[in-house]
């Protein structure tokens, strides 16, 4: 069974993002790692390339955020007049158990909400851009679990019927209505009122895909010679139970006209991107030996926090 492992961006400030999302939220620090030679052919990219990557751990020990910063090839930053309804993985929501505190945070991070918070079923819900990845992420009222949570990832696409078929019958992840996270009126909540949409909910373990074509305004591609180095949401990584599972999948993708630029495999580990537009994911499994070394366990508290 498939889940929700990881959503992975670039960001322009790993620090940054480090401070931003651990204050804010309250994501732990999972350790950092370096990227060069064969394993970076994974992103599409040449043995020549370096990156830096980080991890970040809610409440789920099976889900992460994993950020990258590249110095080869240098990346590039989103366009500047980039919207949320431009193709390609767009928003996450998270929810917080205090929502005052996570407030205070993002003010003392010097960011501020793109709207007033808004309510929906007494839980107060808002959404700001993050500077350094340049992704929206919403911010929703838990109501009282007192746990972090990662609750969905969201692509934008331009043929919603092919990615209805990609997601339901290519990966196989059970469809629901947009409505099960969305009404139309929350676009507003990103920056986008009176925005005309269609869209569906792919639900993979505790983590939904929020897939929606924008009709109004029409969301723009991704440049021609966009590179998974450039700034922006890269992908979802959606994890197998077993090596058999994974590599069945890259099948199924390959026999669609997707095929990963290049599989890992090692002993219980198979990893590999897809990066064909409007299809971005990586299918991963990891054994358990495997874990903390690619951030799915907590380490030592970052240094400020410590402070």
């Amino acid at each position: 069974m498939l889940n929700v492992a990881q959503i992975g961006m670039n960001t322009a400030d790993m620090a940054g993002s480090l401070r931003l999302l651990s204050e804010v939220f309250g994501f732990v620090n999972a350790g950092g790692q370096a990227l060069w030679g064969p394993p970076i052919r994974v992103q599409g990219l040449p043995d020549e390339s370096r990156a830096v990557m980080w991890w970040l751990l809610g409440r789920d020990p099976g889900m992460q955020i994993e950020l990258f910063q590249h110095s080869r090839p240098a990346q590039r930053p989103l366009r500047a007049d980039w919207r949320p309804c431009d193709l390609g993985w767009v928003r996450f929501g998270v929810a917080v158990a205090d929502f005052d505190r996570a407030l205070a945070a993002l003010a003392a991070n010097g960011i501020a909400p793109l709207a007033p918070p808004v309510a929906r079923g007494g839980l107060r819900r808002l959404s700001f851009r993050e500077p350094y990845v340049g992704c929206i992420v919403e911010m929703i009222e838990d109501g009282g679990s007192g746990l972090l949570a990662v609750l969905y990832a969201t692509s934008s696409v331009s043929d919603i019927v092919s990615a209805r078929r990609y997601y339901e019958t290519v990966l196989g992840l059970t469809i629901e209505p947009i409505e099960t996270l969305h009404a139309s009126e929350d676009e507003a909540c990103w920056g986008l009122p009176g925005a005309k949409r269609e869209g569906f909910v792919a639900h993979c373990g505790g983590v939904r895909l929020e897939i929606v074509a924008y009709r109004d305004p029409v969301g723009r591609p991704k440049p021609a010679d966009y590179r998974t180095s450039d700034q922006g949401i890269v992908n979802v990584a959606l994890g197998a139970d077993t090596p058999a599972e994974a590599e069945a999948l890259f099948d199924r993708l390959a026999a669609a006209g997707l095929a990963s630029p290049h599989i890992a495999r090692g002993e219980g580990m198979v990893s590999g991107y897809i990066t064909a537009f409007e299809r971005e994911i990586e299918i991963v499994c990891l054994p358990p030996a495997m874990r903390r070394v690619i951030g799915f366990e907590p380490v030592t508290p970052f240094i400020a926090a410590m402070a």
